[in-house]
C-alpha cells in the first residue's frame, strides 16, 4: 500500500482481502507489530516456536506458510461472520498518534431515520515501509 491510497483504503482492501482468501495479500498488509501479534496467538495455541521464528523471518516452507496463513484468514473471517462486507463503510479517525490510524468497519442502516450505522469492527493501522500496514482488527459484534 503506498501513502496516496491512505488508511482507509488500506483497511478496504485489508478487509476484502480475508473476505476473498487473499492469505498472501493479508499478511503483506500486517505491519511488523501486526505479524508479531498474529505468531504470539498462534504459539501461545500450540504452534512450535521454531515455525513462529521461521514464519517470522520468511524462511517457512510453503506448505507451512499456507497452512498458518490460511488459518489467520479464516480467524479474520471468523470475526467478520454474519457482516456483509461489500457493503462497510470505512470512517478514519487519524487523530491518534502520528503514523497511526484506526479505522471503524460501519454497517449502515437501510433507513437513516433509525439512526447511525452500526460498527462491526476496528483496524488500526500503522504508517511503515511507504504504506498503511494493519497493526489489529478487533471485531465489534456479538456473534
Amino acid at each position: 500500500m503506498t501513502d496516496e491510497s491512505g488508511p482507509g483504503e488500506s483497511a478496504r482492501v485489508f478487509v476484502q482481502a480475508v473476505a476473498w482468501g487473499e492469505h498472501h495479500r493479508v499478511w503483506e498488509m500486517l505491519s511488523t507489530e501486526g505479524r508479531r501479534a498474529v505468531l504470539r496467538v498462534a504459539t501461545a495455541r500450540g504452534m512450535p516456536e521454531a515455525l513462529a521464528a521461521r514464519l517470522r523471518d520468511g524462511t517457512a516452507d510453503d506448505a507451512d506458510r499456507d497452512q498458518f496463513l490460511g488459518d489467520l484468514v479464516n480467524g479474520l473471517r471468523a470475526d467478520l461472520q454474519g457482516t456483509d462486507v461489500d457493503a462497510l463503510d470505512f470512517e478514519v479517525n487519524d487523530g491518534l498518534e502520528p503514523g497511526a490510524a484506526r479505522v471503524v468497519l460501519v454497517v449502515p442502516v437501510p433507513n437513516p431515520l433509525l439512526g447511525a450505522g452500526l460498527p462491526a469492527a476496528s483496524i488500526e493501522l500503522r504508517f511503515e515501509d511507504g504504506g498503511w500496514h494493519v497493526d489489529r482488527m478487533v471485531p465489534r459484534v456479538a456473534k
